[in-house]
């Protein structure tokens, strides 16, 4: 049953009562507690270290009037102050029920609930002035509302933030210290007015509500919405209210209030107030116009154009005495007719409200433009131009069309749409009622749009949170820093004839794939959709249809983009935009979004920026635009057009500071191209510090004997030896310094003491194990530049291929697990053909890698090269043995027999020579047998597969069948396949089909077996492995491959032992061609054709190298 307070008050004792407003206050009863059952109300109120109090209340109605009978467990038992309680919680609860038609409750008036002793405090000065009662006014709902608040004052002046006032509290016997009089008459007028949906706000109208705001403003504590932001509100001078009429476009007119001066709220009191924000006023107003005329006329509908003059004689007629302002007669005019074109608005509207949901919500507004007059299909046939109504002849049939051909692209009317105010046509989506509706706008303005505008459709946009915009005119900035080798980069697009800065979109977009990009494969888009925002001119962003305020969508192609995103990726790890939305990049990172145009789907950069920087970008992409350089004027040799081309690479890689790999095919002449670059430097002054060339033992002879043919003026310092540590002095006065692999972890200290202007690392596929001796010491070296040169950069896996990058140009792939990422585990894994070409373009400008078949035109028909080797340990010293051994033997037989009868003592002693110089293991004695070391095997092993993999065709040409055996066994460890002919091979045919055919790269051939009659023009190699010194013999070999028939360049190397009688004699062959061949003619009948001095010379010991 419902109660009112007036029921309680009626029938406890204000004593009781008074308690109870207490208890109730204080919280001391809750709704938990209470249990209501028709007439019937229970309660258990809880009591500090006692039991707690059972309430029974029962409540009954005869002849209207309530009856309470409330009993309690305490000393009172009935209607006592618990009881009071309990009835003002449930009466509270009861006003929270949602419908009830009374919940407008009034609280307790002083004189029913405030004792005597309450009231005798009202006229006194509050106690307490650290505090105050503040009031809190907001106008909301057509209605002014008041809330009471408390707050502490504050040393410097205003308040703290405010908490709620306990009204209740105010009116009982101890009412709070810092209320002043008028407060407490306040909250007794205050609590007379109903209250609002939020708790503890109240509505001030009724006939007192005037009356309550002045008292109110006179407190000096009122404010408007927030204390913070105001100074007290104050009483303002009356101000004039009249009626105006206000015409809208198409010459409705409505009536409407009018204060002057002018104000922001009309406040609808019991008389009219107003409220001026601007001055913080609150003040009467005056009007000549009765308060129920300006009512009516404000509120009646709006006048159409054709009744202006009608309204204005009835006004005249029903309110004779009154001043009321006339409507405005317009004249009329008939528009021409013309086609109208259909105007197609799209549109976000924030908080529209669909019966009992809120939201954002997209639409479209159709409208159609007459003449320059733009209406929608249901406004009035008259529109407001130059002061005049214009009547437009409208063709609804193509107003019909065009909203049929909306249909048919899925959008729907909206009939009424509460809370936006628009005179178009609105329609939205059919997706708007599914999970797609983003979808379905792109879809729209991707697909249909287009179509739309070639039909004479204008397209505006305002505030539309889906507007997709065409990214056009892609730029990348580049500004050099102060700071050495770092750039300012800025990637950019045009919109709309604006530049947007494009890396704040991606790396924002990046940052939702922290795990890196899926794979191209998977990605079935078209486009990459992005939000950005666009800040323009604001004229201009209008007639766009966009606002600085709306984010806007960018299409992206994402085959154009997404080469972009990954080289970002690699390149954001870690690194941050600067203030202005740039990225600083290293030189190395540059180099790596270089690379980007070469992509036939990417971003198409226009470059801009510095010069420097343009120029660098520009030769990075495209290597035909390195300008050439001079070849150095003390080189001995003419560089090939390749060649060239090659020292003009290393001269740009040295300009800009870079690092590469010259990964040419063997034979090409990778040291040659070195050597001219090391020159050049020398010869223009650069080099003021030694370049250390690292390289095998195999090859370290053969680059002091290139370097004296070729570039004689380098002052060339081997480090090789036990007498080694006596030339580290000399390092710092020599031009280049060569030492091997083996030896820098013993030469460690002395090598990093020193600087260099290059290092140089020869077959650098040593250092493919980036955890090897060799690969850390190399890194530790400080040098100004670095080159590699190998024909192998990666044997095995992509990871030989990122140690040698990382020692070059640390960071151009990323430390080792981002290169895993982004890289190695896509390609090898997953086989991704996108990925394996960005990695290719990445290392381009960095690897210069010419195969024989590219450079064949500028080849000669037979490329000659000698390959020296240095006899090593065991073998070196077997060979010194045998040749005092030798040499003694030979002095003893000519001094026994003379020079012309010791013909076959030389040959047998030149032959132990030759062999200790192929493979100790072909002397036969004792001395020989524990030496398995062969420095030319080695060499050999080290060039085939190399040869192999380049997809080289080889011959092998030894007078030593058992050399041959030798070589088969390592070619099989190697699992290289080969055939052999020799003197015992019954089927010749076989193994010459099969190596002709391509089914083994490699041919093994004696010299009696093979040195004439072979047809062997598959060949393009031949590795004569023991040199026969009779240059008729060894040209019948050559020519098994270049011969008629051949269409390839073919390349001889010749192997020669470094500081070994193989050495001096190939000397002696351009010196004395008799002796030569005298030595070794076949049957060797032919009349000697040395002398003693000859001889000496041929049985010199080895060098101290």
């Amino acid at each position: 049953m419902l109660f009112s307070l007036t029921d309680i008050t009626a029938q406890l004792s204000p004593e009781h009562l008074d308690r109870g407003w207490q208890l109730f206050t204080d919280n001391r009863v809750t709704a938990p507690n209470i249990q209501r059952n028709g007439e019937l109300i229970t309660a258990v109120i809880p009591q500090a270290s006692k039991r707690p109090l059972r309430v029974y209340i029962r409540t009954s109605s005869e002849s209207n009037t309530i009856t309470i009978n409330g009993e309690c467990s305490c000393e009172t038992k009935q209607n006592c102050a618990h009881v009071a309680a309990v009835l003002l919680q449930a009466l509270d609860d009861q006003q929270a029920l949602p419908g009830n038609k009374n919940a407008a409750m009034t609280r307790p008036s002083g004189k029913s609930v405030a004792s005597g002793s309450a009231l005798k405090k009202a006229n006194a000065k509050p106690a307490d002035t650290r505090q105050a009662l503040l009031y809190l006014l907001r106008f909301d709902a057509a209605v002014l509302q008041v809330e009471t608040v408390v707050a502490r004052r504050l040393k410097q002046g205003g308040y703290s933030s405010p908490r709620p006032f306990d009204a209740g509290r105010a009116l009982s016997r101890t009412p709070p210290r810092y209320l002043e009089p008028v407060d407490l008459s306040l909250i007794d007028s205050l609590n007379q007015l109903p209250y609002t949906l939020d708790a503890g706000t109240l509505q001030l109208t009724g006939p007192q509500s005037t009356q309550i705001l002045e008292r109110i403003l006179a407190t000096g504590r009122s404010y408007f919405e927030y204390i913070e932001w105001h100074t007290p509100l104050s009483l303002g001078a009356a101000r004039t209210l009249e009626c105006q009429w206000l015409m809208d476009d198409f010459g409705y007119q409505r009536g409407a209030e009018s204060i002057t001066p002018a104000a922001d709220i009309l406040l609808p009191l019991s008389t009219p107030w107003y409220f001026d924000g601007d001055t913080n006023e609150c003040g009467p107003l005056k009007s000549d116009l009765p308060m129920t005329l300006i009512h009516e006329l404000t509120t009646m509908a709006p006048v159409p154009p054709e009744q202006a003059a009608g309204v204005n004689e009835t006004l005249r007629k029903t309110w004779p005495d009154s001043a009321i302002p006339p409507l405005q007669v317009l004249e009329v005019k008939a528009a021409p007719r013309v086609k109208p074109v259909p105007c197609l608005r799209l549109i976000t509207v924030d908080d529209v409200m669909f019966d009992d949901w809120v939201e954002s919500s997209d639409m479209a507004c159709l409208s159609f433009i007459y003449d320059g007059m733009e209406i929608s299909r249901h406004d009035p046939p008259g529109c407001i131009r130059d002061g005049q109504l214009v009547h437009i002849p409208r063709d609804k049939k193509a107003e019909q069309a065009a909203v049929k051909q909306l249909r048919k692209l899925g959008f729907e009317e909206i009939m009424d749409v509460s809370g936006f105010n628009t005179r178009d046509d609105c329609f939205f989506l059919e997706s708007k009622f599914r999970d797609d509706d983003i979808e379905a706008w792109l879809d729209f303005q991707v697909e249909d749009l287009p179509a739309l505008r070639a039909k004479g459709w204008r397209i505006e946009y305002d505030n539309f949170r889906y507007r997709l915009a065409e990214a056009s005119f892609w730029t990348c900035d580049i500004k050099k820093q102060a700071k050495a080798d770092w750039f300012d980069i800025a990637l950019g697009v045009e919109v709309d004839g604006q530049r947007v800065n494009l890396l704040p979109i991606l790396l924002d977009f990046l940052s939702h794939f922290p795990r890196g990009l899926p794979d191209a494969k998977e990605i079935t888009t078209q486009h990459f959709i992005m939000p950005f925002d666009l800040k323009g001119d604001g004229e201009k962003a209008h007639q766009e249809g966009d606002e600085e305020n709306r984010e806007r969508l960018l299409r992206l192609p994402a085959a154009r983009i997404l080469p972009l995103l990954e080289t970002l990726l690699e390149i954001y790890h870690g690194v941050d935009l600067d203030n202005d939305q740039k990225l600083s990049l290293s030189r190395i990172q540059l180099a790596q979004l270089s690379t980007l145009d070469e992509d036939k789907n990417g971003p198409r950069l226009q470059w801009l920026g510095d010069d420097d920087a343009q120029q660098l970008t520009q030769r990075l992409r495209d290597l035909d635009s390195i300008p050439e350089v001079a070849a150095p004027t003390g080189l001995t040799a003419t560089l090939r057009p390749y060649q060239q081309q090659g020292l003009n690479w290393l001269q740009f890689l040295r300009e800009y500071r870079l690092a590469g790999v010259l990964a040419d095919d063997m034979g090409l002449g990778k040291t040659i191209q070195a050597l001219a670059h090391l020159l050049l430097e020398k010869e223009a002054g650069r080099a003021d510090r030694p370049s250390l060339v690292i390289a095998p033992t195999s090859l370290m002879f053969n680059w002091r004997h290139e370097a004296e043919r070729f570039a004689p003026q380098l002052k060339v310092l081997v480090l090789h030896g036990p007498q080694r540590k006596s030339r580290f002095p000399d390092i710092t006065g020599h031009d280049v310094v060569i030492t091997t692999y083996p030896l820098l972890a013993r030469d460690k200290s002395t090598l990093l003491a020193h600087d260099y202007h290059l290092l140089i690392l020869d077959e650098a596929q040593v250092i493919k194990n980036p955890k090897a001796q060799a690969s850390r010491v190399v890194r530790d070296i400080n040098t100004r530049h670095r080159l590699c040169l190998t024909g192998t950069p990666m044997e095995n896996h992509l990871g030989e291929l990122w140690s040698l990058f990382d020692f070059l140009l640390p960071g151009l792939l990323g430390n080792n697990k981002q290169f895993r990422r982004f890289f190695r585990s896509p390609i090898e894994k997953h086989d991704n053909e996108a990925t394996a070409e960005r990695l290719s373009r990445r290392i381009r400008p960095f690897l210069l890698r010419r195969t024989k078949q590219q450079v064949a035109t500028e080849l000669p028909p037979k490329t000659e090269i000698t390959q020296t080797v240095m006899l090593e340990g065991k073998q070196r010293e077997l060979y010194e043995t045998v040749r005092l051994a030798m040499h003694r033997r030979v002095r003893e037989e000519i001094e026994r027999q003379g020079l012309g009868r010791s013909h076959i003592v030389v040959l047998d002693a030149l032959l132990k020579l030759r062999q200790v110089c192929c493979d100790p293991r072909l002397v036969k004695i004792d001395k020989a047998r524990d030496v398995t070391q062969s420095a030319k095997l080695e060499m050999l092993m080290e060039m085939l597969p190399e040869m192999v993999e380049e997809g080289r065709r080889v011959l092998v040409f030894s007078q030593f069948t058992t050399m041959l055996e030798l070589i088969e066994n390592e070619l099989e460890k190697a699992n290289i396949g080969y055939v052999k002919l020799t003197g015992q091979t019954r089927d010749r045919e076989t193994p010459v089909k099969n190596f002709q055919d391509g089914k083994v790269p490699l041919f093994l051939i004696s010299l009696k077996a093979g040195g004439v009659g072979l047809n062997l023009t598959a060949a393009d190699t031949v590795i004569h492995f023991d040199p026969w010194w009779n240059p008729a013999v060894e040209r019948q070999a050559t020519d098994r491959a270049h011969r008629i028939g051949q269409q390839q360049s073919v390349f001889v190397y010749k192997l020669i032992c470094e500081g070994t009688l193989e050495e001096k004699i190939q000397a002696m062959q351009q010196r004395k061609q008799a002796l030569a061949d005298g030595l070794y003619q076949g049957d060797g009948q032919n009349e000697p054709q040395w002398n003693e001095l000859d001889l000496e010379e041929l049985f010199q010991p080895l060098g101290e190298d």
